[in-house]
């Protein structure tokens, strides 16, 4: 369990919101084939933020620190994003930024201007490669020169803002890019950029899995592993080999000395609180998180001599979990006006974690259109939502040795087995497996 000090203080619990995340629209111009719009059976309804919509968040502005103009769609396809970032920032208080992420594709020269000259802070654009063909297998539709000319295009509109605009890219991280990390950092730094993001992939789809980089173990998991890995060279036993040795009827002193390893290691994981699954664990592929080290290592080396920010996920999932969203009092605002408090809980989606599927459908605490910003804010039951979140009292479901179960499997999620009723267990964005624009 962790706690954090002085929680009354945390954004989570003002009287208002410090961040807001709104969907300016559902619609894209791509049809990538990791996003979750690609399924093809999501309850989707599409549609674009109204400009009533958008007036019914100006009561939460004055304390606003920073609006992020995005959500599952495109937001150049709105005609109003302009006004959405101008409102925004003379409604916000000074130090307060506005940006949203984007591929790129539909802007030009005048477009950037105005949305520059109208105040944006930070855009970022999506690059998962930067060789033509690896860029055209992942963005299905767009090509790399889009991206640059979009890099190009922001750079020159940078000179004419009033206030400095951030230029940044986000890179999806999976197998069959992680090898041009670096390049693609070092590409986007020759064309501009600020900043890099690189997040983990999540699948959506099940012929995803098998591209995702991350391991789904503990990082604790995964050093009592290394411990007692090392012990049993020392004492002349390979725990990897248990499940060779767990069935059999007749064991030879280098079985049983596994078995009592192994033994040793799940006492010791349950005096720390740390959950093993055993099959997850021996199974683990440490190429590949040996792999992503290495890149994330020459990522840093180049992103610190091309003079850009660099923003890295973890290889393996975090203990200490952190919700970055709800600590610092994120609300996010969906194109038809319902409020959510987080990106894991916005839409109604499949994925895939640890090899399991799990339905999620979306976290709502009002509408727009029938209750204020703020009253949704401190509604009592969206205000006990974020307090039970910070508690961080919750069960690790994709490292539990029962797998995902009954309670969180399904997409009718009431409770986990803590009797939690916040589907917490069961998410990544906490443990610093994806990121994005924040």
């Amino acid at each position: 369990m962790r706690t954090s000090p002085a929680t009354d203080r945390l954004p989570a619990l003002r009287p208002h919101p410090t961040k807001l995340f709104v969907e300016t629209t559902t619609r894209c111009n791509l049809k990538c084939p990791m996003c979750l719009k690609q399924r093809g059976d999501e309850e989707f309804h599409e549609g674009d933020l109204s400009a009533e919509t958008f007036q019914r968040l100006l009561p939460a502005m004055p304390a606003i620190e920073a609006v992020v103009l995005n959500g599952i769609g495109e937001p150049l396809l709105h005609p109003g994003l302009e006004e959405f970032i101008r409102i925004s920032k003379e409604k916000m208080n000074g130090s307060g930024w506005v940006g949203f992420q984007s591929n790129g594709l539909l802007i030009d020269s005048p477009r950037a201007r105005r949305l520059v000259e109208a105040g944006l802070d930070r855009i970022c654009i999506s690059v998962d490669a930067v060789s033509p063909e690896a860029f055209r297998n992942i963005r299905t539709g767009e090509e790399i020169a889009d991206v640059e000319h979009a890099l190009e295009v922001f750079r020159a509109a940078k000179k004419t803002g009033k206030t400095p605009l951030e230029i940044g890219v986000e890179f999806v991280l999976r197998r069959d890019n992680i090898g041009e990390l670096s390049d693609t950092i070092r590409w986007a730094a020759s064309h501009g950029a600020d900043f890099a993001i690189v997040t983990q992939l999540f699948p959506y789809h099940r012929d995803l899995v098998d591209l995702a980089v991350y391991d789904a173990n503990l990082d604790a998991s995964v050093a009592i592993l290394h411990k007692y890995v090392k012990i049993g060279e020392e004492e002349g036993g390979d725990i990897r080999r248990y499940f060779d040795v767990y069935m059999k009827y007749s064991r030879s002193a280098d079985d049983t000395r596994i078995m009592s390893l192994v033994d040793r290691m799940i006492a010791e994981a349950s005096q720390q609180g740390v959950t093993l699954n055993l099959q997850k664990l021996f199974s683990m592929d440490h190429g590949w998180t040996e792999k992503a080290e290495e890149a994330f290592a020459a990522a840093r080396e180049t992103a610190s001599r091309a003079g850009i920010q660099l923003r890295l996920p973890e290889a393996v999932p975090r203990s200490a979990r952190r919700c970055e969203f709800v600590e610092e009092g994120s609300l996010f605002v969906s194109w038809d006006g319902n409020v959510h408090p987080c990106y894991f809980l916005w839409h109604h989606c499949h994925c895939f974690i640890n090899g399991m599927e799990k339905v999620v459908k979306p976290r709502v605490f009002g509408n727009l259109a029938e209750r204020g910003i703020l009253e949704i804010w401190n509604d009592p039951a969206y205000v006990s939502f974020r307090r039970n979140v910070l508690r961080y009292d919750y069960p690790f479901c994709f490292n539990c040795s029962f797998a995902l179960c009954d309670y969180v499997q399904g997409g009718d999620f009431e409770q986990d087995c803590y009797v939690n009723a916040e589907p917490c267990g069961v998410c990544l964005w906490c443990m610093d497996i994806f990121n994005c624009l924040k």
